[in-house]
Order: C-alpha cells, then sequence, then structure tokens
C-alpha cells in the first residue's frame, strides 16, 4: 500500500519538473490566470459607495501605483545593466525586486479598478485624442505582451543554475521582456501625469 506522503511528494517532484522543463508552457497558464484576473476586474462593477477612509486610500492609490512602476523601472534598468556587466547576483537580485515591484503593483491596481477608482481624462480634447489615447493604448498593448516573457525568465532565472540559464530561451526572451517592460513603465507613468498632474 503506498504512502499518502509518497505520493504527496511524487506530486510535488512533478510540478516542479514541470517548470523546469516546460517553464514556457507554466508562463503561457500564468499569465492567461493574470489576464483573467484583470479583465474580471475590468468587467465588474464597482460598490456603489465606499467608507471614507477606503475612498481616500483608492484616491491615493495612483500615486502609490506611479511610485511603484518608477521603482520597478529602475529596477529593471540596473538589474539589465549588471547583467550586461556579468553580475549575476545584482541581476537576480535587481530583476526579482521588479518582479515583485510589479506584483505589488497588479494587486494594487485590481483592487483599485475593483472599487471604482478609476476617473476620464479630464484635459483637452485634443490632448486626449493625440497623446493621452494613444499612450494609454500603446501602453496597456504593451503590458499584455510582456507578461509572458516576464514570467518565463522569473521562472527560469529560480529554477536552473546560472550557467544553465545561459543555455536557455532566457537571454532572448529577457531582451523581450526588459524592452516592452520598460516602455510599458514609461508610458504608464507619462499616462499617470497627464492624467493626475498635467490636468
Amino acid at each position: 500500500m503506498r504512502s499518502s506522503q509518497g505520493i504527496s511528494s511524487r506530486g510535488a517532484k512533478r510540478r516542479s519538473d514541470l517548470l523546469v522543463r516546460r517553464p514556457g508552457i507554466v508562463a503561457v497558464f500564468l499569465a492567461a490566470v493574470v489576464y483573467s484576473v484583470l479583465a474580471y476586474a475590468l468587467a465588474s462593477e464597482p460598490p456603489p459607495g465606499l467608507p471614507p477612509a477606503v475612498a481616500r486610500l483608492v484616491a491615493l492609490a495612483p500615486h502609490f501605483i506611479a511610485v511603484i512602476n518608477a521603482a520597478a523601472l529602475i529596477c529593471l534598468r540596473l538589474g539589465w545593466r549588471a547583467i550586461r556587466r556579468g553580475n549575476v547576483a545584482v541581476h537576480r537580485k535587481y530583476m526579482l525586486s521588479a518582479a515583485t515591484l510589479i506584483s505589488v503593483f497588479l494587486v494594487l491596481y485590481v483592487t483599485r479598478v475593483a472599487l471604482g477608482g478609476t476617473k476620464a481624462f479630464p484635459g483637452p480634447a485634443v490632448v486626449r485624442t493625440y497623446f493621452y489615447l494613444p499612450m494609454l493604448t500603446v501602453h496597456i498593448l504593451l503590458s499584455i505582451l510582456s507578461v509572458p516573457p516576464v514570467i518565463y525568465n522569473v521562472l527560469v532565472g529560480l529554477t536552473r543554475d546560472p550557467v544553465e540559464v545561459g543555455r536557455t530561451a532566457h537571454p532572448r526572451a529577457g531582451r523581450v521582456a526588459v524592452i516592452t517592460w520598460s516602455l510599458s513603465l514609461i508610458l504608464g507613468i507619462g499616462v499617470y501625469l497627464l492624467l493626475n498632474v498635467g490636468y
């Protein structure tokens, strides 16, 4: 008779092996989960009224999100510079910091949207049409495109020795992730400035 502990440990090993052998499949699955949560939050009706303390926090959320995005962008760029100089340990530290910050951003963003913390662009129509909406559109598209390569790179970086990482698609996928993610963050900060500071 097999022990439940033996079966459980074999199941955990298979899941762990999947991360190592097929990080791309796991990354696509996790990206689909992220997209589903965001779609649900965006499609849900916000509550009709919020307690004043919660409403104040929701009003402050865009400012927190902008600071988090700026910090993630700095970590991302420092991590990119570190790996170009061959410093794997520093690269890993900055990239994990960027991934953690973007996870915090996602939680804040979903919470803010679910609680009705969005607002329409209050500036002139010409600015909205030719600057705000194009920036927002490209920001959203790049955000969507960057999720799978970011998750893939985090999974590969966490499950392989540094020597093995270089033999995977991590370096190529990393370039894609850094470019799309950096541009998305820059445009997201630009959208924030137009929406909350400029007008």
